[in-house]
């Protein structure tokens, strides 16, 4: 069966770790895995997850399975969070949400959803999170890219997007991020947003939101207005959520599938076609995660905070965003980063190409993704004049 089986080159993230974690210099800046960190370099356990979890273990008697859409208790609290709870939305029953296995189970679940119903094709905005296309594609869907970013501009290259987006019709599919935009950390305006919910209206494409920095753009509120303009101009949306980065639940693996009707019934049958192709795959999802998830919302202490947590989170990678773009200009290279400070969420793309990013690397330890992409989390006073000095000499060779 395996004789002939060839050996797969490493993930090009993950292989990065391997030589950052390899490289014996003590002036080294690991810029790569998409997760948050703290000045110390951790990725820690935010307190209230901590108690929710103490709450969830004391409370529990068995390890019997749980329901195939989700812990007891996590939808709504997922539902409510994103829409608020007295939003017309929810008081229709028009949406609807399945827990998932992290938002990659929910992309993937999206997509055989997707297909299953007729799906043409699904169009994504280039660049954009690279396991977007294998997720989505061994779902089966006939994957289609738009240009999104001008890299020239180092913006949001919004006529170009459009007039991709006017080419959809109904059947087709229109992946757009929900905030804090990876790899770019460009996001659309609301004014444009509110052009594409009325493309969407005329043309009668279906948006597919996905949403996997939740409250770290600007505010929990602010950051899900593109769901809620999409909700409530169109007839259905699907959104995919992750609680990965906003709860601090990686290898928890808790998402969200969220499925928005027409009317309460149309939400029903769809979440009823989620759920059994759920049950064919991975039969119900990890029930601890989504269980602290639904402990820290349903409780209100620990809901308020789980929120002073998550914006003291959001404002230090502001804050780093700030540190760059300062430095940069301090070390004589006026605005050339100055974008970064304007642009939300982990990610952005240094102006840099594959030989810079190179030189970046192996003269001077700073480990940067191919195309450019810096976490900022990995950026701090002590180490961002190390880092601009590399930028300069790759650049400037």
């Amino acid at each position: 069966m395996f004789q002939d089986t060839k050996l797969l080159p490493p993930d090009p993230i993950l292989g990065l770790s391997k030589l950052y974690q390899d490289d014996a210099r003590s002036e080294k800046i690991d810029l790569g895995v998409g997760v948050y960190r703290d000045l110390s370099g951790a990725t820690p356990v935010m307190k209230a997850v901590a108690r929710a979890e103490a709450n969830v273990m004391a409370a529990q008697k068995t390890k019997a399975y749980t329901p195939v859409d989700g812990a007891p208790g996590f939808g709504p609290a997922i539902l409510n969070l994103v829409f608020g709870e007295d939003s017309p939305v929810l008081s229709s029953g028009r949406a609807a949400a399945v827990q998932t296995p992290g938002g990659c189970g929910a992309l993937r679940l999206a997509g055989e959803l997707l297909n299953s119903q007729g799906a043409e094709s699904l169009t994504l905005g280039e660049p954009t999170w690279p396991n977007h296309i294998p997720l989505l594609s061994a779902a089966g869907l006939k994957l289609n890219s738009i240009p999104y970013y001008d890299r020239d501009a180092n913006a949001v290259d919004f006529d170009a997007f459009k007039a991709g987006a006017a080419k959809l019709g109904p059947k087709d599919v229109l992946l757009v991020h929900g905030c804090c935009h990876n790899p770019t950390g460009a996001d659309l305006s609301t004014a444009q947003i509110d052009e594409i919910a009325a493309m969407a209206n005329a043309q009668g494409f279906l948006p597919l939101i996905d949403t996997a920095y939740h409250g770290f753009a600007k505010d929990l509120d602010a950051d899900v207005y593109m769901i809620r303009k999409f909700s409530a101009a169109l007839p259905e949306v699907l959104v995919t959520y992750s609680c990965s980065k906003n709860f601090g639940l990686y290898r928890e693996r808790t998402g969200a599938l969220i499925i928005i009707g027409e009317t309460a019934d149309s939400a029903l049958a769809v979440k009823s076609q989620a759920t059994s192709l759920a049950r064919r795959n991975y039969s119900m999802p990890p029930a601890h995660g989504g269980a602290i998830v639904a402990e820290i919302l349903s409780n209100p202490e620990l809901t308020a905070m789980w929120k002073d947590e998550l914006a003291e989170m959001a404002e230090r990678v502001r804050g780093n965003r700030r540190l760059l773009a300062k430095t940069a200009q301090d070390f004589g290279l006026h605005n050339r980063l100055s974008f970064i400070a304007e642009q939300a969420g982990m990610f952005s793309l240094m102006p840099l190409n594959e030989d810079q990013i190179r030189i970046m690397r192996e003269d001077h330890g700073v480990y940067v993704v191919g195309g450019g992409r810096i976490n900022l989390c990995g950026v701090n006073e002590s180490n961002v004049e190390h880092l601009i000095r590399a930028y300069k000499a790759a650049t400037e060779a």
